[in-house]
């Protein structure tokens, strides 16, 4: 089985509140919320704001991505927010060793993005704090996008290196998540499964239930 998180960054705000109850009764496990600052990747989207605002949405676990430069602004608030999960990237500068560490220290739980163009080995120092590892399986920044190529060869990859190292940490992918591209990112290891025009483009529950349907085995 997978962890589906359903991405707000495609629900419909006129209606988020109708959205996310949809989401949430046809089965999905998570809510993930993408802030971004206009500085780490073009595009503003969410603040922590929207955090709250899903708190009081829905009862399911909040994965929060900060594709921002300095996550450390964000993490106090996040943990107040009753936030499950936040991930960060490892590209951002200096390094995300401090905002792990913060992430861990706040008692939430601490996931490593990697960009496309990053290797997996980079995770290597930070095993220890995280647990969950996000592969961006588009460029990060905008919604919509097509399913790289060469992304099930990178969770491949990945998943070999966490085994090596006795890690249990989990891995997760988001971009271009459809009911064609997951079970391919299932079979390579990926066992968080973000999603989000395949979710709230249309009939949310059919969507879901596309998406639970693909046969996904261990």
């Amino acid at each position: 089985m997978f962890e589906l998180c359903a991405s707000i960054l495609a629900a419909d705000f006129a209606r988020l509140a109708e959205d996310v109850q949809a989401a949430e009764a046809a089965g999905a496990d998570a809510f993930h919320i993408d802030i971004m600052d206009g500085h780490f990747v073009p595009a503003i989207s969410f603040g922590n704001g929207m955090v709250g605002t899903m708190g009081r949405l829905t009862g399911k676990p909040l994965d929060v991505h900060l594709m921002v430069e300095n996550p450390l602004d964000f993490l106090p608030e996040l943990a107040e927010l009753g936030v499950k999960r936040v991930s960060v990237h490892y590209e951002i500068p200096g390094g995300p060793e401090a905002a792990l560490r913060a992430i861990c220290a706040a008692g939430m739980q601490a996931g490593l993005v990697l960009n496309p163009e990053t290797p997996v080995e980079s995770a290597l120092p930070y095993l220890a704090q995280i647990s969950q590892l996000l592969l961006m399986t588009v460029h990060p920044g905008c919604g919509g996008q097509v399913y790289l190529p060469g992304s099930n060869e990178k969770i491949a990859a990945a998943k070999s290196l966490l085994q090596g190292q006795g890690s249990n940490t989990v891995i997760q992918v988001d971009g271009g998540i459809t009911p064609g591209t997951l079970p391919g990112a299932y079979a390579a290891g990926a066992r968080s499964i973000v999603a989000g025009s395949a979710v709230f483009y249309g009939n949310i529950y059919q969507n879901v239930c596309a998406l639970r349907s693909e046969k996904a085995k261990p």
